[in-house]
């Protein structure tokens, strides 16, 4: 009769020769004999995973691990297991642990690695790209881990090291296609298009009909003005099973003047599973509204469902924003505001039309509308962001301006935008797109280094597409951009009345802004309120006067202010329906001490523009702790 480890030995073999129901009647056998076997359960439980009972493999890895807690490998599969069952947190817990028993387990720095990139939050790829590094330094030579630590490096913004480890894994593994395929899309990242066609076509000789690789060869054929050999790259993705290669055809066909086509392109994109509905939706409202189709439009947004999805009502927000476009188009903008009244949303086309109806009311309510100019001189040197409006909100629309201004402004350029809320609220007057430009992909790096001095190969003639990132803000810039974000004084009489009440008040406004909301959907990081009461204990007694505004999103917050009689928006004024962030904004804006949000574009955006205050503090959440800083020598920290 064979003993325990004898019969572990045979079930090791059955289930390597994935001979699985024999291997699992052994492990039950011994588990008779031997309830206890911590061995024999984590193996037990690897099979209930692999036969798809995770909730099973769950309870007997965890019942192992239960008897013997040193067993790294069975500590790695409980996090994959609790991956797979998408109990992420945990998951990245039981990987750590893993790694802490066993700092040679190749396995749990991998697992690791592909899980906080899967997550893709704002600190974890960093923690992957090292986790990347240390499979790396365990298992030298291995192509694979290479490229995924280009990946995690890229996302993570080190864009030149990730350059590096690609061409590492290429060196080891020439014929690897997707190294290919991701070294030329960082090339066209830093600005050399002609160098990614050569990375795409190389891996699509590798891999014929890719339809990832068709669908970044078309971005790149799109940035070099190949605009029919992108039409053919991106049909090509689409037919390959890419869905949201059909909102960038469209988008080309556009550019050629092939309105039919596109507008045929799009409607199947809404009904495509994997497509980029919001995109389709924003795109064929545009197209509609400008060829003055408002009634169709407005019918068949009223109507469209997406058939792909449980919920009838998922896209519904984007549809009625493309409704109260097509009312504003019309000039009904009473008709825009009514749609969207009431509505909360965090869609970027969702909030500009939302913004730019109301903002366009008061105007409408005084006989009067905001006229903006044509570009005068279209054939001279120009760069327009078509897209200005379509990535982030408020702050990050601002912050991009800035960028392209400050291009614009270095290099003798015109800048032309869209209409978008920063166009509107603040004093500017820059013509419409004149249209007729070939897109820039990828610019922010380019853009940054161009306006700082470390490249000097300006691109002018150009339509710079979102997302960009403001990297600096330096203290050259600060008069400059101060005097170009000033509120029109229309919206004086809206915003000015809060400063008034606060100053009634007293004499020492302190604005504090606290960010929940989206942050907490997307792992930002989060500013406690308990860091700022303690810094308040400190100040408060040496300021003259002081009157505490708390700008947030989640009043709740406001209560853990009490010592401070803390007043918000609606305790000093009238709410400016649906555009209370304004009202917000120009507080921190003014205030005379202002503590921004961590990682918030809006309140370091307010600190940027802010002329009056005396001191800035920001949150130091590795110290949890509040601290002085200085807005205009202090690096871009917005997600």
């Amino acid at each position: 009769m064979a003993t325990v480890a004898e019969a572990l030995q045979i079930a090791v073999g059955f289930q390597r020769a994935g001979r699985l129901d024999e291997a699992r009647g052994v492990y039950l056998r011994i588990l008779e004999v031997d309830p206890r076997n911590a061995h024999a359960l984590h193996l037990l439980g690897l099979i209930e995973r692999r036969q798809g009972r995770r909730e099973k493999a769950l309870e007997l890895i965890r019942a192992a691990l239960g008897i013997a807690p040193d067993m790294a490998d069975a500590s790695c599969n409980l996090g994959s297991t609790l991956s797979e069952l998408g109990q992420v947190d945990a998951a990245a817990a039981a990987h750590r642990r893993a790694i802490l028993i066993d700092p040679g387990l190749e396995g749990a720095y991998s697992a690791l690695a592909f899980l906080l990139g899967g997550r893709g939050g704002p600190r974890d790829w960093e923690t992957a790209a090292v986790a990347f590094r240390r499979v790396l330094r365990l298992t030298p030579g291995r192509a694979d881990a290479y490229h995924d630590l280009g990946i995690a490096l890229r996302q993570n913004g080190a864009v030149e090291a990730a350059q590096a480890s690609q061409r590492n894994a290429l060196i080891l593994q020439p014929d690897f296609a997707d190294a290919q395929a991701n070294l030329g899309n960082i090339r066209l990242e830093l600005g050399d298009p002609s160098d990614a066609l050569t990375c795409f076509r190389r891996g699509l000789l590798i891999r014929p009909g890719q339809g990832n690789t068709l669908y970044n060869q078309g971005n790149a054929q799109h940035a070099a003005g190949l605009a029919d050999a992108a039409v053919d790259s991106y049909a090509g993705a689409a037919r390959a099973g890419v869905a949201l290669a059909l909102t960038r055809l469209a988008d080309v066909l556009t550019d050629l003047g092939r309105e039919a086509e596109a507008e045929q392109v799009l409607r199947l994109a809404l009904t495509r599973p994997g497509s980029d509905v919001p995109g389709a939706i924003d795109m064929l409202s545009a197209l509609l509204v400008r060829q003055g189709r408002f009634d169709e439009a407005r019918r068949f947004f009223a109507d469209y469902r997406y058939p792909h999805a449980a919920d009838p009502n998922t896209f519904r927000i984007e549809c009625l924003t493309a409704v109260a476009e097509s009312w504003l188009a019309a000039g009904e903008v009473d008709r825009a505001v009514e749609v969207l009244a009431g509505i909360h949303g965090h869609g970027s086309r969702f909030f500009t039309v939302k913004s730019i109806a109301g903002l366009q009311q008061v105007l409408a309510r005084q006989g009067r509308r905001l006229e903006r100019p044509a570009n005068p001189d279209p054939a001279a040197p120009r760069i327009c962001s078509s897209t200005l409006a379509t990535h982030g909100r408020f702050a990050h629309n601002v912050l991009e301006y800035v960028l392209l201004r400050l291009y614009a402004e270095k290099f003798g350029y015109r800048l032309e935008t869209p209409d978008w809320v920063g166009g509107y609220y603040f004093d500017l007057d820059d013509p419409r797109p004149s249209g007729g430009l070939k897109p820039m992909h990828f610019a922010r790096r380019i853009l940054n280094d161009l306006v700082t001095g470390r490249r000097d190969d300006p691109r002018p003639d150009v339509d710079i597409l979102s997302p960009l990132f403001l990297f600096d803000h330096r203290e050259e810039w600060r008069e400059r951009v101060q005097s170009w974000l000033r509120p029109r004084p229309e919206w004086l009489p809206h915003v000015d009345p809060v400063m008034q009440a606060l100053k009634a008040r007293g004499n020492t406004v302190v604005a504090l802004h606290i960010r929940r909301g989206d942050f907490v959907w997307f792992r930002y990081t989060i500013t406690e309120t308990a860091w700022y009461v303690d810094w308040l204990k400190a100040l408060w007694p040496t300021l003259d006067r002081p009157v505490l505004y708390i700008a947030t999103d989640d009043p709740a917050t406001i209560a853990d202010f009490a010592a401070f009689a803390p007043v918000s928006l609606t305790d000093v004024a009238q709410p400016w329906t649906g555009l209370e962030f304004l009202q917000d904004f120009h507080v921190l804006m003014n205030a005379d001490v202002l503590g921004v949000s961590a990682q918030s574009g809006y309140s370091q955006l307010a600190a940027l523009l802010n002329r009056n205050a005396r001191l800035f503090v920001e949150p130091d959440a590795a110290a949890r702790r509040i601290r002085p800083y200085s807005p205009w020598t202090a690096p871009s920290g917005t997600p």
